[in-house]
């Protein structure tokens, strides 16, 4: 004869708890949490095309600029429209902070006390002015999870859902820490970056896409 079950015990109802509980969690795992059956280089490659379409977004965080001997820690507020950007560095630099803007081609600077620089070139107006190398070009890419696309890729290493998680360019290294979720993308939010004795470490507090 079969058993007969008590709906209501207690027993019976912390049993039934658990199986909704651990049901209800597979069920809700998105998808980037998931371990792919493809390899990481087919998921890169799709990775790649999706993010090589992101091109108009905006991040706010912090970063630490090391040079030789000394270290700053900066705020930054980042904004690019295709190949237009807006970057907002706050901290030591001044007072209240550095403003550079501009394209590929022109570029101005605007210091703390109003005063305005004019470059073609972003990294030699920021490392004349500022003292400090930063690799913008490169980081429009980087921040993004991507290769710089002007540059040879001397070293490339991805995750199991096709994140890269260690790059070499132009003889910076680059690692990536941590990625988080944000919309249909998986995208940086922690990238250490390190050449001789220069670095930079970059933590992004925020992304947003809706310009």
């Amino acid at each position: 004869m079969t058993p007969c079950v008590d709906l209501n015990s207690s027993m019976f109802r912390r049993t039934a708890l658990l199986l909704l509980f651990s049901f209800t969690l597979t069920a809700c795992t998105p998808l980037w949490q998931t371990r792919p059956d493809m390899s990481p280089e087919t998921l890169w490659q799709a990775r790649q095309i999706e993010l090589l379409q992101f091109n108009n977004w905006k991040i706010q965080g912090r970063t630490v600029i090391r040079n030789k001997q000394e270290a700053w820690n900066v705020g930054l507020r980042w904004q690019q429209n295709n190949k237009d950007f807006q970057i907002q560095l706050l901290g030591p630099f001044a007072q209240g902070g550095v403003s550079i803007e501009g394209d590929d081609n022109f570029v101005i600077m605007t210091m703390d006390d109003g005063q305005k620089l004019q470059s073609t070139n972003v990294e030699e107006l920021i490392a004349k002015t500022l003292g400090v190398a930063l690799p913008i070009n490169a980081l429009r890419d980087w921040v993004r999870g991507l290769p710089y696309q002007q540059s040879k890729i001397e070293l490339i290493e991805y995750d199991e859902k096709g994140r890269i998680i260690h790059l070499v360019q132009q003889g910076w290294d680059i690692g990536f820490k941590r990625y988080v979720p944000f919309k249909q993308y998986s995208l940086p939010s922690k990238i250490f970056i390190t050449q001789a004795d220069r670095s930079l470490r970059l933590v992004i507090t925020s992304w947003k896409n809706d310009l």
